[in-house]
């Protein structure tokens, strides 16, 4: 009986080594042995791609980095509250060596302090299931207040060792450009909202079993669509904000308040995934809305997109997949825009077209696609039309059609069209033409079709 004892004893002890001494890489710790836990300030701000901002602001000085603590009992009761205040990114360490041997969940959070009162309080802390932090009072973010959160289980009194603690951000940041906003333009600011009728995001709660959208504070009085993400001024154009708005396709709007009417305009509108942790840009320039779509998407995709628009291309990618139906045809629009509306769906009969629908890819730039039956079989055409009349917007129609590889071979007349001239280019693989016409107050079309060789016959050339 002794020795049954002894070694009963001893596969206790195994197994209560073996339920709290899980791997640190364990998506979904759930009980680690430990006495510390280590939290490395700067693992939120990477995520979120602000490290260079938050050292800049610590270094100003009057400003700490904040890392909260709460134990919690198996019956969800508050038993301790712990905490380590920075001026630095650096790793802080916090000791659980105090608390009673037994099982805890514990929930940390990590933002920063500059004042008496805390932007984010915490509220009805004592059980984990009403925990819950909120924003002060209703307001647009600054990146500088950003939040992150990490729960786990540990167990304190059966071994020793360091949790290591990361940060995960309950929000995302978005960064707001306008160009064109100057003290000559129309608006005296601008502003991005979230579109829609949701309640605003106030905060969320602290406990581990709520997830999805339970897992958030929502207003009682205030909808999304009352509250700016970010604003911009003429003096300061660019601004980086943190929000708690959230969804894979947020619709959000850019607006205005016009210094004739002093009444808010909506300027334009983009669907765009916040989802905690992310980084996206929401862009758009003044000077261009004509035929420049805003870029509202990832910002690490920014840079490249920006950089073809500043290089004179459209923001344009006709589908020219010949015999195409519909349905192939709407899938490339929405897979190679990062900006389309479909205002209406139906097909229109145009004549000498076919059964054509729009796309909008920018204010006054479309996309037309014709088919050969009303139910969108055979995709005949595609036709590029822009009523912009500006000469920025002709000249990037020009240096678009080279970039796609076009060599202009002449102009063309067409006998059912006798007053109307287009130029005649030609793919590099010579089995598509394009042929642009410019219309007599400036706006333009590129009409792309299966080259035609009576029309290669029939060039013109162009002298100079």
């Amino acid at each position: 009986m002794k020795k049954f004892l002894s070694n009963l004893m001893v596969a206790f002890a195994i197994m209560a080594t073996v339920a709290c001494n899980k791997e640190k890489d364990d998506p979904v710790p759930q009980n680690y042995c430990v006495d510390v836990i280590s939290i490395n300030t700067a693992t939120l701000y990477n995520t979120l791609g602000i490290t260079d901002l938050m050292t800049e602001k610590l270094a100003e000085g009057g400003t700490t980095v904040s890392d909260s603590v709460l134990v919690y009992d198996q019956q969800g009761k508050l038993v301790a509250r712990k905490g380590a205040e920075s001026t630095s990114l650096q790793t802080v360490s916090i000791s659980l060596g105090d608390l009673p041997d037994g099982t805890y969940t514990l929930v940390a959070w990590q933002t920063t302090n500059n004042g008496p009162e805390p932007f984010w309080p915490l509220v009805d802390a004592d059980n984990i299931a009403t925990a819950r932090i909120v924003q002060a009072y209703p307001s647009t973010i600054n990146v500088y207040r950003a939040i992150g959160m990490y729960t786990a289980t540990v167990t304190v009194g059966s071994g020793t060792g360091t949790l290591d603690a990361e940060m995960e951000p309950m929000g995302s940041v978005v960064d707001l450009s306008i160009d064109g906003l100057t003290s000559e333009c129309d608006y005296k600011n601008a502003s991005l909202v979230a579109g829609g009728e949701s309640p605003a995001v106030d905060g969320f709660y602290l406990s581990p079993a709520r997830s999805g959208e339970d897992r958030w504070v929502f207003s009682d009085s205030r909808l999304e669509s009352d509250r700016a993400i970010g604003g911009v001024l003429p003096s300061k154009p660019d601004s980086k904000v943190f929000t708690l708005s959230h969804g894979e396709k947020k619709t959000l709007w850019l607006c205005g308040i016009n210094k004739g009417t002093n009444e808010k305009d909506s300027l334009v509108s983009a669907v765009c995934s916040l989802q905690p942790g992310t980084v996206a840009t929401f862009y758009y320039n003044l000077d261009k809305t004509g035929y420049q779509p805003p870029y509202c998407g990832p910002t690490a995709d920014f840079a490249a997109w920006k950089a073809q628009r500043d290089a004179g291309i459209l923001d344009a990618a006709p589908c020219l997949l010949w015999g195409a139906d519909l349905q192939t045809v709407h899938d490339y629009v929405a897979s190679h825009h990062q900006w389309w509306q479909l205002d209406y769906e139906e097909l229109d009969l145009e004549e000498g077209h076919g059964w054509c629908r729009w796309y909008n890819i920018a204010k006054n730039l479309f996309e037309y696609y014709c088919f050969e039956t009303e139910n969108g079989n055979n995709l005949l055409a595609t036709i590029l039309i822009c009523f912009d009349p500006s000469d920025e917007s002709l000249e990037a129609a020009w240096t678009t059609l080279e970039h796609q590889g076009y060599e202009l071979l002449g102009g063309i007349i067409y006998p059912d069209q006798p007053d109307v001239f287009y130029y005649l280019l030609l793919s590099a693989d010579g089995n598509t033409e394009a042929c642009l016409n410019i219309y007599d107050d400036g706006g333009w079309q590129i009409f792309y079709q299966v080259t035609d060789p009576d029309d290669l016959a029939h060039v013109i050339p162009i002298n100079g």
